[in-house]
């Protein structure tokens, strides 16, 4: 994540969930809405994918979780990986072992690809 910033101030344009009937296949997709460091300030889609979700939270009624003012944060724990848009203060560089994410997923495994975003004067120019 540190290519994208950590997706400070980005924000989460879609999520996805699929229950299918017949299998424990739980898949989640979130697409995130970030700008590219280094090369300026572009912005990109990434868009993650997540099978066997073991877990998720997208905390009820709370739609500040939209833009992720705390950034995101990938890690993999054993054979779980999450994507933590709520780290918490900090929580990218010095995680709070007390801090409870309210907005996550974690899964088996984590598909990820970078789309770029059109560019849209009212976004992308001065």
């Amino acid at each position: 994540m540190s290519r994208y910033g950590h997706a400070y101030d980005g924000v989460v344009s879609a999520i996805r969930m699929e229950f299918p009937v017949r299998s424990n296949d739980v898949t989640i997709e979130v697409d995130l809405l970030t700008r590219e460091t280094g090369g300026g300030p572009r912005w990109v889609y990434l868009r993650f994918a997540f099978r066997y979700v073991s877990s998720f939270r997208f905390s009820e009624g709370n739609v500040s979780y939209r833009v992720l003012g705390d950034g995101a944060r990938v890690t993999w724990s054993g054979e779980q990986v999450t994507l933590d848009m709520d780290p918490g203060p900090n929580g990218i560089d010095e995680p709070d072992p007390d801090h409870a994410s309210g907005f996550f997923v974690t899964g088996s495994f984590c598909y990820w690809k970078e789309e770029p975003y059109l560019e849209h004067p009212a976004v992308d120019k001065p």
